[in-house]
């Protein structure tokens, strides 16, 4: 597939995006979500598709550092799980590519009105790398899926959002310590790309959900790649404020 070449107008964007992530300095917020806070939002980001598969393993053909991800949804009035939540996730692969939107090239900063607008529509019927289940007595879902690289402007991040009888409990994303990612991207595959510019003290969308508490991921290795784990607190219908 042939990439088309920057224009001024993107030159000028790049321009324009990176005076304002330079602007930006995302360490002076928490990151643990506090008693009686719920994980804080975040948008879907331009990049979500309804109704993903309904499955486990995400991966289909996709490469990179294996990843279990293991999310645990709690009521954040009472700490009770929340089981039966329908729980999507989505994320890019290792070159910054989403299923469905092949045609976008990552390493080009985006067209800033559309992705306000959420507007970007599918190019492809690819699915890779998006999932979702429902959780158990315990609250829980786990995802077989490898850690994501990086595309412009973004650090790395995973996009959840988790449904109860039909109503939107929470869209959030999680996040990965940048010594973490910094390792992974300079490994295969990741390494063909490079290190991304943008990490998590600069990265737009945790400035927008100011410091996105309750958002980050724990990190242990295994054998065979790493767990992600997170617990997301929600708040039901009819909760406090």
């Amino acid at each position: 597939m042939s990439v088309e070449q920057p224009t001024r107008r993107d030159h000028l964007r790049k321009r324009v995006l990176s005076t304002v992530l330079g602007r930006i300095d995302n360490r002076r917020y928490p990151r643990e979500s506090g008693a009686g806070h719920a994980t804080a939002a975040s948008s879907p980001g331009p990049y979500y598709i309804a109704d993903p598969p309904v499955r486990t393993d995400v991966r289909e053909d996709r490469e990179g550092l294996p990843l279990l991800l293991r999310v645990r949804t709690v009521d954040v009035d009472t700490g009770e799980p929340v089981a039966g939540a329908s729980v999507e996730i989505w994320h890019c692969d290792a070159f910054g590519t989403y299923s469905g939107y092949q045609a976008y090239d990552p390493d080009k900063f985006p067209n800033m009105p559309l992705m306000v607008l959420r507007r970007y529509r599918p190019t492809d019927a690819t699915t890779f790398l998006r999932g979702r289940q429902v959780a158990d007595g315990d609250g829980v879902v786990e995802f077989r899926t490898v850690v994501p690289g990086w595309y412009t402007p973004r650090t790395l991040h995973i996009h959840y959002r988790a449904f109860l009888d039909g109503v939107d409990l929470v869209t959030t994303e999680f996040y990965f310590p940048d010594e973490f990612s910094a390792r992974v991207q300079a490994t295969p595959p990741y390494d063909r790309r490079g290190r991304s510019p943008f990490t998590n003290d600069n990265d737009i969308e945790i400035r927008l959900a100011k410091g996105s508490a309750g958002s980050w991921l724990d990190i242990s290795e295994t054998a065979d790649g790493v767990v992600g784990a997170i617990t997301v607190k929600v708040r039901r219908a009819g909760g406090r404020g």
